[in-house]
């Protein structure tokens, strides 16, 4: 169990990154409807969410502790639940059900995680 959350910490960094270029480059930061400091304090958090998760996850894998994880995880596990209300807000389903998704298999990784 404990490769497949170090996989799954490795895998959701990196996607994280790679979606926040690709929503950068279609114009994210201009939307009207946030605020410049709303939209860069977002993205620093979920740029250190990533990074903690690809961290540890790394770290998972290479035998060490799972403290790092655990703290990627659990800014993970706030963010997939805060996160779908903007896109509900704009009626945007697929993003809130991939949320949904995400909050099921976070929950899984960090019950299944043992702590030594």
């Amino acid at each position: 169990m404990r490769s497949a959350v170090g996989v799954y910490c490795v895998a959701t960094g990196v996607v994280m990154v790679a979606w926040w270029i690709i929503s950068i480059r279609g114009g994210a930061l201009r939307l009207p409807d946030r605020s410049r400091p709303e939209i860069g304090l977002h993205l620093a958090a979920e740029l250190v969410t990533a990074a903690l998760l690809a961290g540890g996850g790394g770290l998972l894998l290479a035998g060490g502790s799972a403290g790092v994880a655990l703290a990627g995880l659990g800014a993970l596990l706030y963010t997939v639940i805060a996160s779908p209300g903007y896109f509900l807000a704009r009626r945007e389903r697929a993003p809130a059900i991939m949320f949904t998704v995400l909050l099921a298999a976070t929950a899984a990784a960090i019950t299944g995680l043992p702590l030594m």
